[in-house]
């Protein structure tokens, strides 16, 4: 990410006429009304999806092709997740991406919103056949569920506009803080390793403080209750752009590039689904379609050249 990342999306927010105050715009996108009505900035709910690619879609397991539907389980994650105030469809940029890849396969998506830490557990149980949202490829996270990369992220920190914070040039630059992160995230976990680190090295303390939701995260940033945020800089760039000056944007150099993408369970059909989801996400990059798609809704961050399996699926 470079210094550029606020610009970058502020013109995509800004074409958006904006979704409100700092916790609403993290908790929620446009209304439903206007998504439906296409407002700039936000693909409409009926607009027109790609039309079913027949060689893509007989890539997939026969269990999921005759189904038609899939449940993909999705937390809110501006601008990647978004949903209206009191419920409706979700719309942002891995939501459009998700919508458009299953399409292409000959299939309709029911998206079904959950707190984060929910998402790779309800995986694990079986509940759900995908999930989207910038989730982060962990090693972690690859001992239980299989990624397909459609982006690449990587994370920044939010703090006051008044914080004598004015640069992140190495990870001693965050210790003494106390940092906030969503329940269940890698940013909460790495946000333990930077904590650890200046703990341990006998710097000032630093403490991680965890919240349900991205929103309670920037809530409590905005109640003074913690002194910064650690999310995707994706995340970041958008709440600081909604907060229309109460907070800013601070790089983190030296985080490590991230790549994310739609999770899938294990099971008998993952081999078959991961390749039939990394074939139709590469036909959106090779048409420019995923491009488009992150430069109306994401400023244009995080394109991949190419999708991939990770890890590749044993049988």
């Amino acid at each position: 990410m470079t210094s550029s990342t606020t610009t970058r999306l502020k013109k995509a927010t800004v074409a958006t006429a904006l979704f409100g105050t700092l916790l609403s715009a993290s908790a929620c996108g446009q209304s439903l009304d206007q998504a439906k009505a296409g407002a700039p900035g936000q693909p409409a709910q009926d607009s027109a999806l790609p039309a079913q690619d027949t060689a893509l879609a007989d890539l997939l397991p026969k269990s999921i092709k005759d189904k038609g539907t899939i449940n993909v389980a999705a937390a809110v994650y501006a601008p990647a997740v978004m949903v209206p105030p009191g419920g409706g469809a979700p719309t942002g940029w891995d939501i459009q991406i998700t919508r458009e890849a299953a399409a292409l396969l000959g299939l309709k998506v029911n998206f079904v919103i959950i707190p984060f830490d929910g998402v790779i557990p309800g995986l694990q149980a079986g509940r759900y056949d995908a999930a989207t949202g910038e989730i982060n490829v962990t090693d972690e996270r690859k001992k239980s569920v299989t990624f397909v990369v459609n982006h690449v992220s990587r994370d920044a920190v939010m703090v006051p506009a008044s914080s004598s914070k004015t640069s992140f040039a190495s990870p001693s630059d965050v210790c003494g803080l106390t940092i906030g992160a969503a329940l269940g995230s890698s940013e909460a976990a790495y946000a333990e390793e930077l904590a650890a680190k200046c703990n341990a090295g006998g710097g000032a303390a630093t403490t991680v403080k965890t919240f349900a939701t991205q929103a309670t995260v920037n809530l409590a940033l905005s109640q003074g209750r913690i002194d910064a945020n650690l999310a995707s800089g994706s995340q970041v760039a958008y709440s600081v752009d909604q907060s229309k000056g109460k907070f800013k944007l601070l790089d983190l150099p030296f985080a490590p590039q991230i790549k994310t993408g739609l999770a899938l369970p294990r099971n008998a059909d993952t081999k078959a689904m991961a390749k039939a989801f990394e074939a139709a996400t590469n036909k959106l990059i090779q048409t420019g379609r995923l491009k488009k798609i992150l430069d109306d809704l994401n400023g244009g961050l995080g394109a991949v050249d190419k999708s991939e399996i990770t890890p590749e699926p044993v049988s």
